[in-house]
């Protein structure tokens, strides 16, 4: 009788700890926005552009950014900046892994009214590159999935898998 007695307090033990290991799926409580895409700029000899050292670098601060928002372009801009004028953010080629040069980092304009959400970028030269955006949409979520340049696709998540940093390249004259 007292074997059976240890025998019974160790198989209840025994469930008690398995059914406390035993993970309980979640809905995900977690929300993904991620409507940025980095560039690199550089010129046709591959010089990097945004590079400050470079003499002929780009001053990140007279490049505009506007959404076209209900067929209207419209500024982009930040609160939290003091001059009240969002400007993409430079990013030192040591803070990622896959970048050799400093990379330009822009926020997609990324409006569900929008069929193709599209961002411009204005440079001091008074060239404009335009960059429209198809993404997915859930409840907690905003994902990019294809990037087109100017007309032209760069970059497919189907296609392409992980975002590149796409080089852009730009010249005197445009």
């Amino acid at each position: 009788m007292r074997i059976f007695y240890r025998g019974f307090w160790l198989v209840i033990l025994l469930a008690f700890v398995l059914g406390a290991c035993q993970e309980k799926e979640e809905p995900c409580k977690c929300t993904n926005i991620d409507t940025s895409f980095n560039f690199s700029i550089v010129n046709d000899a591959n010089m990097d552009l945004l590079n400050p050292s470079n003499p002929e670098h780009i001053d990140i601060r007279d490049v505009a950014v506007s959404f076209l928002l209900d067929g209207e372009r419209v500024d982009v801009y930040d609160s939290r900046i003091n001059h009240l004028r969002s400007f993409p953010k430079i990013i030192e080629p040591e803070s990622l892994a896959d970048a050799d040069s400093y990379v330009l980092n822009v926020i997609l304009n990324s409006s569900e009214e929008e069929a193709l959400p599209t961002t411009y970028l204005e440079w001091n030269n008074g060239s404009v590159d335009t960059l429209e955006a198809e993404f997915s949409f859930s409840s907690n979520s905003s994902i990019v999935n294809r990037l087109w340049l100017n007309g032209d696709l760069i970059w497919d998540m189907q296609r392409d898998g992980a975002r590149p940093i796409y080089s852009l390249i730009k010249t005197n004259g445009e």
